[in-house]
């Protein structure tokens, strides 16, 4: 089942090889300038299974060819007892060993690198779309690419029919020059683990690991001091103040329940905790980090894709049965004078510290907006197995009724959802190591934006979410 309160997906239309169409009447540029066009293998066949180092990304501006960047990011499916670096560990009556799952690969951590070299059909190839130009003369090619290796990608946008662009690949010529980046980064990121270098020093069954992790964008940058302590964040785009307005990314059972948090998905309460990196890896066009371990749910999963103007936040739950489940944002003091909105609120309320009441329901986006920026933010729960109740969570109280578990003393718009089961009933098994065959997913797509944005500025970008690029390729003669 899926439930509807935003989800990026990204739609692939393969076309065959053949001549290329003419434009069509009236197409206008494409614009979305945040936006992802992610393909996988199987979406290009002319490259599948061969060398990934050769492919280079290139736009016609009508007049010259420009290169721009794209990215290739390879997947396997692979245990995550070897991800653990222990196929045989077992903690809480769990086996990370028993679950195989696809995942973004990587050498600097225990995941390792893609058993098949080559781009495979499920790896990705990403680029972003406003770098796509309009469409090339037949014929025509960039310098040091070869002939006859051509794919062009038409990218349309559903929202706005006529709207298109035009990217074309190639294989590059061996001693062009020509970097798959094209010498360019959209984004730049500090993996650092305090106690050392992650194989050699991290502690994958008793943590805390203290990180001073930085991601930095064009419009934000997003701090982490642990895996699951995400407790900075700044909107630096034009005219955004840039002050951090985050207390952390909270994750609860039940409001004032301390129990379980992202805290104790770091650090152990009582016992040992499991928990280790998935992947973290930087490229040109987006940098990934996916990590494992969430107290007696050791193969839970969230996996951060950070792109220069939008970030993506994947939550893979698989754990025993669990009472409930609240994801949500606490704002700190620096949102003071913010704007909270959500679709069921599009008149909003401000960030004071003063308590609101706002509308229960489960709402399409969500928006924080003022001097220091906008976040307007696209979630969806996806499951399968059972039907989910969700309904929206706000608090905006500088002298809570509820214990903060984590973070500061106060809530500040804290705002997100709670999620439980069929009819309010517990969450059904979600590990597929101890049988579970009910599965849920949670994402979030965050803009982060200049001030003075409206409810209407969030819908669309709730529209643009829910009805996403479309892409088709075939052979460019």
């Amino acid at each position: 089942m899926r439930i509807r309160l935003g989800i990026l997906f990204v739609a692939v239309t393969l076309g065959v090889t053949g001549l290329i169409a003419p434009a069509p009447v009236g197409a206008t540029p494409l614009v979305r300038p945040a936006d992802p066009v992610v393909l996988t293998g199987a979406n290009l066949p002319t490259f599948v299974n061969g060398p990934k180092a050769p492919l280079v990304g290139f736009r016609w501006t009508g007049s010259a060819w420009v290169q721009f960047p794209i990215q290739i990011d390879e997947r396997a499916m692979v245990n995550f007892g070897k991800i653990y670096n222990d196929p045989s560990g077992t903690y809480y009556g769990s086996q990370p060993g028993l679950v195989n799952q696809l995942v973004y690969t990587s050498g600097n951590t225990f995941t390792g690198p893609d058993p098949n070299g080559k781009f495979d059909a499920d790896d990705e190839l990403v680029f972003m779309a406003r770098d796509a130009g309009v469409e090339a003369p037949v014929g025509t090619r960039p310098t040091g690419t070869v002939a006859g290796t051509g794919v062009r990608v038409t990218v349309t946008d559903p929202l706005n029919p006529g709207s298109e662009g035009y990217a074309y690949l190639f294989k590059k010529l061996a001693g062009s020059g020509l970097a798959q980046g094209a010498k360019i980064k959209y984004v730049t990121y500090s993996w650092r683990i305090l106690g050392g270098a992650y194989k050699a020093h991290y502690k994958l069954t008793n943590g805390p690991n203290p990180e001073n992790t930085l991601f930095t964008g064009a419009t934000y940058r997003h701090h982490f001091s642990d895996r699951w302590a995400s407790d900075r964040l700044e909107v630096i785009a034009p005219g955004a103040s840039g002050v951090d307005i985050l207390d952390r990314h909270k994750a609860l059972f039940s409001p004032g329940f301390c129990g379980r948090s992202e805290d104790t998905f770091d650090t152990p309460i009582q016992g040992s905790v499991e928990g280790a990196f998935v992947t973290s890896k930087v490229g040109p066009v987006r940098v990934i980090r996916s990590y494992l371990g969430a107290n007696s749910g050791p193969s839970t999963q969230r996996t951060h894709i950070f792109y220069d103007r939008r970030e993506d936040i994947v939550t893979n739950l698989r754990v025993h049965s669990i009472p409930s489940i609240m994801d949500f944002f606490d704002y700190s003091a620096a949102a003071t004078g913010m704007t909270y909105r959500n679709s069921l609120n599009p008149a909003g309320v401000t960030i004071d510290g003063n308590p609101d009441t706002v509308a229960a329901g489960t709402p399409t986006w969500e928006q924080v907006t003022g001097p220091q920026g906008t976040i307007n933010q696209v979630g969806t729960v996806q499951t399968t197995g059972f039907t989910p109740t969700t309904t929206n969570y706000y608090l905006d109280d500088s002298t809570p009724p509820v214990t903060q578990c984590t973070g500061d003393a106060f809530a500040y718009g804290s705002s997100g959802v709670t999620l439980t089961g069929q009819g309010g009933g517990s969450i059904p098994v979600t590990d597929p190591a101890l049988a579970g065959t009910a599965t849920r997913t949670g994402t979030r797509v965050m803009y982060f934006e200049s001030p003075g944005e409206t409810a209407t500025d969030a819908a669309n970008r709730a529209g643009q979410v829910l009805s996403p690029l479309a892409t088709a390729a075939i052979s460019a003669p």
